[in-house]
């Protein structure tokens, strides 16, 4: 049996973690939300562990993720994207657990035009894109094992995302203006889990040091949030006119990578199967019934 804790297990990423390992026979899981388990109480973390004395893995799904709102607050988004992974780092390191923590696509946002892999630039350039950075090199430095997953465009049932704000606004709308020259790969929350459940089953298996550092992962492929809402409306039969507006004009408090199209070859090497596609990842979310 893996015992298993997941963090963070209210948002769409936990959420998804529940969905994918609970209901195997094969896997224990503690889920704690924000409510239940601070992650920025480091006290509370080493506590958790002692009471939990055969836990193998700890999945961290907890981050501050309103990237606007970071750049007002400072000292939240350092706290839940750096300070906390810290701790939950330290701790498993202390206890011998394999720690799995996600980052972001943000961290490049360099110059480069092509897939970006993980051994390229990070230049960060807003407070969320740099507190996930920071948050990274404290897991490192903890030197205890573990797996960083860099992902991007990040979707799922229950959670507050792109895919789920079109759905809702093609309802209403006639008309909306998206951004058209930021390029990436919209990524499905059960798709990240069942890659890491596979990574799990290869440290279990004595393959620790093959998932031991950062990793990206995200759909296969590359879009625009203007073709990626014009896909969605297609593939959910809503009629809504996009119309395609530019990074500036939209405005936005925080800056955002114009080009964070992500290579996954180092991860593709350890799965099974080929990484699915953006557009087959939203054709399964959308006839889920979940969105």
């Amino acid at each position: 049996m893996r015992k298993v804790i997941v963090s963070g297990a209210g948002g769409q990423l936990g959420r998804a973690f529940l969905k994918t390992l609970s209901f195997h026979d094969d896997f224990s899981v503690y889920s704690f939300d924000r409510n239940q388990l601070d992650i920025a109480d480091g006290d509370k973390i080493h506590r958790l562990l002692e009471y939990l004395p055969q836990v193998q893995y700890w999945i961290n799904c907890g981050a501050y993720t309103k990237v606007d709102d970071a750049e007002k607050f400072h000292h939240e988004a350092e706290l839940y994207n750096a300070t906390a992974p810290g701790y939950i780092a330290k701790a498993c390191k202390d206890k011998g657990i394999h720690f799995f923590h996600f980052s972001s696509d943000y961290v490049y946002h360099n110059d480069l035009r092509r897939p970006l892999t993980e051994n390229d630039p990070t230049e960060p350039k807003g407070v969320y894109a740099k507190t996930k950075l920071d948050g990274e090199k404290v897991i490192q430095q903890s030197n205890g094992s573990h797996t960083i997953i860099r992902t991007s465009w990040v979707y799922g049932p229950g959670g507050h995302n792109f895919v789920n704000t079109m759905l809702r606004l093609g309802q209403d709308k006639s008309q909306l203006n998206i951004v058209g020259d930021q390029i990436g790969a919209p990524t499905y929350t059960m798709d990240i889990t069942a890659a890491i459940k596979q990574l799990i089953l290869l440290h279990a298996s004595g393959h620790q040091q093959e998932i031991h550092g950062i990793f990206n992962f995200a759909n296969a492929g590359e879009v625009s949030w203007d073709n990626f809402a014009r896909t969605i409306f297609r593939k959910a039969n809503l009629n809504c006119q996009v119309n395609t507006i530019s990074t500036a004009e939209y405005n936005a408090l925080a800056p955002r990578p114009p080009y964070s199209v992500l290579d996954c070859h180092k991860i593709q090497a350890l799965l099974k199967a080929p990484i699915a596609s953006w557009e087959d990842a939203l054709s399964r979310y959308l006839t889920s019934g979940l969105s």
